[in-house]
C-alpha cells in the first residue's frame, strides 16, 4: 500500500494489500509527525499559502494461517494550519484497509478487501473524488470476489464491487454517488508464465448531479505475462458501451501494468524490505465519470507511476506521479465546441521524496509535491466558475517516521 509521505494517507485506487497465508500473527505501529509549507491549501486560482504540520499515527494487524489469511491497516490524523487564510485551521484524515482471503476448498477461495476514508484534500489517484476541494467527504471503495479452479488450466473469477462518495457540505451533494459493478472473469494457463483471460463487466451508477443515473458495459480481454519471480506486467483492452439519459457512449478500453522489484538493501525487524529498488506503472484508458456535474461520461487516460530507489542501506529516493486527462461528453443541448473551448480536465501531480533511515525503526524524510489542474474553457460554461477554475499548488515538506 502506497502511504503518501507528505500527509500520511494512502493513495486511493494503489496496489491492493495481498494478505498472506501461514505467517501467524505480526502487529506494526506507525507514528510521523511532518510540517512544511503549503502555497495554496484552498486550492484557489490566486492562492492561499500557510505553514502546517502533520501528526500521523497507524496500527496493521497481520494473520495468515493454512486457510484464512487477512491484512488490517488503520490509522489518521490532522493538518493542522497555522495560518490558515480562511479560518479553517485543521484537515482530518482518518482510513481503513482491510483485505481477507478464505479458502473454503482446496479449488474455491473468497476475498474481501475494502478502502475507507475521511478527509478533505482531493484524492487524485481515483475517479471517485474531485479534483476540488469541496470540504470534507467520505470515499470508500470494496469488493468481494470468489476465485474457482475449474481445472489446472482454467479458472473463474466472479465480482462484486461498491463505491461510494458522500460530500458532508450540502453544497457539494451534487459529486455524490452511490457506483455497483457485476464481472465475471475466465482466466486460462496458455504457458506457467502467462495467462489469458476474458472478461464481462456491468457497472451502475447513481449520481445526484443533473445526469442521474448511467449504465456501463465493458468486454475486456487480458493477457498476464510474468517474466520472473520480481517481474510481472499486463495488459487488457476492449470496448466500453455506456447508456446516460437516453444517450450512447462508446469507447475503448484499454490497461496496462507493469511490476518491477530489483532486490532490497535491509531488512527490518519484521521482515520487511528497509530500502528496496522497484517500479510500480498502471495506464488505463476507459469512461469516468465526470468531476463537472453537468457532463456526461469523461474519456480518460490515467497514468499512476511509483518508483523507489534503495541509494544505500539506509537512503532512498522515491518519486510518485500521477496524471490523467479526460474530454467530457455535454450532458445538455450545447456542445462544447459552441461554448467556446473544449470541455477537457487535465491534473498533474507529483511528489519526489529522499528518506533516511536512522535507525531500523526511526527514518526521516524530506520531500516536494507539486499539482497543477487544468480545465478547457469549455467546462467554465458548464459548471459554477469556482468548482472549475484551474489552479496550482507547491507543498514542502520534512517528516520524522517511528515505527515498531
Amino acid at each position: 500500500m502506497q502511504i503518501r509521505p507528505d500527509e500520511g494517507s494512502p493513495v486511493a485506487g494503489t496496489e491492493i494489500i495481498t494478505p498472506e497465508f501461514n505467517i501467524g500473527r505480526r502487529l506494526h505501529l506507525t507514528g510521523s509527525l511532518n510540517g512544511g509549507y503549503d502555497d495554496n491549501v484552498n486550492l484557489t486560482p490566486t492562492g492561499s499559502p500557510s505553514w502546517y504540520a502533520n501528526p500521523t499515527a497507524n496500527f496493521r494487524y497481520q494473520f495468515g494461517s493454512a486457510r484464512l489469511a487477512m491484512d488490517l491497516l488503520v490509522g489518521g490524523g490532522i493538518n493542522y494550519y497555522f495560518d490558515h487564510p480562511g479560518g479553517r485551521y485543521y484537515d482530518p484524515i482518518v482510513y481503513l484497509e482491510f483485505s481477507l482471503a478464505y479458502k473454503v476448498t482446496a479449488r474455491l477461495t473468497l476475498d474481501l478487501s475494502t478502502s475507507s476514508a475521511y478527509e478533505s484534500q482531493p484524492e487524485f489517484a481515483t475517479a471517485l473524488t474531485s479534483t476540488r476541494r469541496l470540504g470534507n467527504y467520505f470515499r470508500s471503495e470494496n469488493r468481494l470476489s470468489a476465485h474457482y479452479q475449474l481445472s489446472p488450466r482454467w479458472s473463474s473469477i466472479t465480482s462484486y464491487s461498491l463505491s461510494a462518495l458522500e460530500y458532508q457540505n450540502p453544497a457539494a451533494s451534487g459529486h455524490d454517488r452511490l457506483e455497483q459493478a457485476f464481472s465475471e472473469r475466465l482466466r486460462y494457463l496458455w504457458m506457467p508464465t502467462t495467462t489469458l483471460s476474458g472478461e464481462y463487466r456491468l457497472s451502475l451508477n447513481e449520481s445526484q448531479s443533473a445526469q442521474g443515473e448511467s449504465t456501463t458495459q465493458s468486454l475486456i480481454a487480458g493477457l498476464e505475462q510474468s517474466f520472473s519471480p520480481r517481474f510481472k506486467a499486463g495488459l487488457h483492452s476492449g470496448v466500453q458501451f455506456r447508456s446516460q439519459n437516453g444517450g450512447e457512449q462508446t469507447s475503448p478500453f484499454v490497461e496496462t501494468s507493469l511490476q518491477y522489484e530489483l532486490g532490497s538493501q535491509g531488512r527490518t525487524a519484521h521482515g520487511q524490505s528497509a530500502a528496496s529498488t522497484y517500479i510500480i506503472w498502471t495506464n488505463r484508458y476507459s469512461i469516468e465519470e465526470s468531476d463537472q456535474q453537468q457532463a456526461a461520461g469523461r474519456e480518460t487516460f490515467r497514468t499512476n507511476l511509483k518508483l523507489n530507489y534503495a541509494i544505500t542501506a539506509r537512503i532512498s529516493a522515491s518519486l510518485a506521479l500521477i496524471y490523467f486527462h479526460g474530454d467530457n461528453g455535454s450532458g445538455n443541448q450545447m456542445s462544447s465546441r459552441s461554448l467556446g473551448g473544449s470541455s477537457t480536465e487535465t491534473t498533474l501531480d507529483i511528489t519526489p521524496s529522499v528518506r533516511y533511515a536512522i535507525t531500523q525503526h526511526c527514518a526521516f524524510n524530506v520531500g516536494y509535491r507539486y499539482t497543477d489542474v487544468q480545465n478547457g474553457l469549455g467546462a467554465v460554461a458548464l459548471e459554477p466558475v469556482q468548482s472549475v477554475a484551474s489552479y496550482t499548488r507547491n507543498r514542502y515538506f520534512a517528516g520524522i517516521t517511528i515505527s515498531f
